[in-house]
């Protein structure tokens, strides 16, 4: 395709996922969901993974049981990775694009952060991904093909002390995904992780409502010092980062690999 018939495409047309199958995990909710929703639509079927058996059901009567498997459960145990990946294949026969959305961070003045802050940020954000990886890389590698990104966060460029169990998390990813995406990019699979800033979520609501009570200040205050950080002076929408995803998983840059792309409104220097 050329550089101008890419340019007189209809908007979006080149993220079409037409006879693909994404998995999403973390998909019930945020920035996960945002990711389904958003590949549903590009023309994927979709197998979305999350602990809310409801908002799964809910997704799938809307976007059509054909097209889309939801998978209620908790990735922080192990096995569950397995069960994911084999009721994924079994019901599509392929993935080839696997988004990790999985997991939060406790947030919290380090001295008073207990160690479950830090392990419950492990298994879910850590170790889900790598054993989701784990799983769906040998598909891949078989076939020649793929798309995995997982979803790390700007706060791996800027660590706050009362963030340390989510830097953790995403400096690990982002290590890893970087790794792994230089090992099999001569194999057909490509690798990259989305760092999003602070984005428009339940999540972020519930920080700024806790920042807001420890501080004894009122939302407001926190909202606006935290957006003062960022150039753009406004917050990340989920669809926002969604789009940021599907474009890596699209194949329209080949050679984008191994790359971590920061969503932050210009925050990251």
């Amino acid at each position: 395709m050329t550089m101008t018939n890419l340019h007189t495409q209809p908007h979006g047309a080149v993220l079409d996922f037409t006879d693909k199958v994404a998995l999403v995990t973390g998909g019930s909710k945020g920035i996960g969901l945002a990711c389904a929703v958003a590949l549903v639509q590009a023309g994927a079927k979709v197998a979305i993974v999350g602990r809310d058996r409801a908002l799964l059901e809910t997704f799938t009567q809307k976007h059509g049981a054909d097209r889309v498997l939801g998978i209620a459960h908790d990735l922080s145990r192990s096995g569950g990775a397995a069960r994911v990946a084999a009721e994924t294949l079994a019901r599509f026969g392929q993935v080839d694009v696997l988004i990790n959305s999985a997991g939060s961070s406790a947030s919290g003045p380090f001295l008073s952060l207990p160690d479950s802050a830090w392990q419950d940020s492990f298994d879910l954000k850590i170790m889900a991904t790598l054993r989701m990886i784990r799983e769906i890389l040998p598909h891949m590698l078989e076939r020649e093909r793929g798309h995995i990104v997982s979803i790390a966060g700007n706060s791996a460029l800027h660590p706050e002390a009362t963030m340390l169990p989510g830097v953790m998390a995403n400096t690990t990813l982002i290590a890893v995904t970087k790794a792994l995406a230089d090992s099999v990019a001569g194999h057909g699979v490509v690798l990259n992780c989305v760092s999003p800033g602070p984005t428009l979520t339940d999540r972020l609501r519930g920080i700024i409502e806790a920042r807001a009570e420890h501080e004894g200040i009122d939302t407001a205050t926190v909202t606006a010092r935290m957006l003062a950080r960022t150039p753009s002076r406004r917050f990340c929408e989920p669809e926002e980062i969604a789009r940021t995803v599907l474009f890596l998983c699209s194949g329209a840059v080949p050679n984008l690999v191994g790359t971590n792309l920061t969503v932050d409104g210009g925050a990251t220097r």
